[in-house]
Parts: structure tokens; C-alpha cells; sequence
């Protein structure tokens, strides 16, 4: 008992806050999937196991971010968020880093240059940017 309550004790980095909902079904169920993979990743690190996780996680969280990315800007567009580009913009910009920053962490077998750009990332796209087109959303609707 004692080794599964040491595996468990850190087993999330970001706790999901409610206030992170933006209403918008899909995109907010997206955010906590992207969220869990970042705890993911985490708790390898923490249970030293992120030698085989690290690779499959960075991978995972490029894919999934590009097909978030997709559907957000979609439905953007869909609703003429008169700031559609330049949220396009803002995400081309952080796939860029993701990679860039995935890379450097799977080459030098760093994860956590990778989990901090994550962490701030996230939160930062989720409480900033994202409440930006969801005012939007709410005043047109």
C-alpha cells in the first residue's frame, strides 16, 4: 500500500478550475483533454517514468493542439469573431513554440522545459485569450 499511495501522492500539476470554462461545450471539454495530458506528463515525471512517455506526449499534445486549434478557429469564423485572424495568428505562433520546444525537450531529455511552457501556455490560452472571443460569443448569441 504504501508504494501505490508514494505513486499517487503527486499526481496532478494543474487542477481544473471551473472558472476555466468558457461555455462552449467542445472547446471546454478540448481544454480539460489538453489539461490531462499536461498531468500526464507530470506524473510520469514525478513517478520517473517519463523516459518512455515523453516522445508519445509531446506527439499527443502537438496533434491535439492542431486539431483543437482547428475547430476553435472554425467556429470563429462560423460566428464572424471580427478578431478571427489575428486569434490565428496567436495559434500559429504557439504550435510553432510547441514544436520548437518539444523538440529541444525530447532531444535533451528535459521534460520539464517542456511541462513549464505547458503549464503557462494553457492557463495563459485559456484565462486570456480564449475569454477574449467568448465575451464575444456571449453579447452576439
Amino acid at each position: 500500500m504504501l508504494e501505490l499511495e508514494k505513486l499517487l501522492k503527486h499526481n496532478v500539476f494543474i487542477i481544473w478550475n471551473p472558472d476555466y470554462n468558457l461555455k462552449i461545450p467542445i472547446i471546454d471539454d478540448q481544454h480539460r483533454g489538453i489539461v490531462t495530458i499536461i498531468n500526464s506528463l507530470y506524473f510520469g515525471i514525478q513517478n520517473e517514468y517519463i523516459d518512455d512517455m515523453l516522445v508519445p506526449i509531446i506527439d499527443m499534445i502537438n496533434d491535439y493542439t492542431k486539431i483543437h486549434f482547428q475547430i476553435e478557429e472554425d467556429l470563429l469564423e462560423r460566428c464572424r469573431f471580427p478578431d478571427a485572424e489575428k486569434h490565428r495568428a496567436l495559434h500559429d505562433e504557439l504550435i510553432s513554440k510547441l514544436v520548437k520546444i518539444g523538440r529541444r525537450s525530447a532531444l535533451e531529455k528535459d521534460p520539464y522545459q517542456f511541462l513549464d511552457f505547458l503549464k503557462t501556455w494553457w492557463i495563459n490560452h485559456i484565462c486570456v485569450e480564449d475569454l477574449v472571443f467568448q465575451k464575444y460569443l456571449t453579447e452576439v448569441s
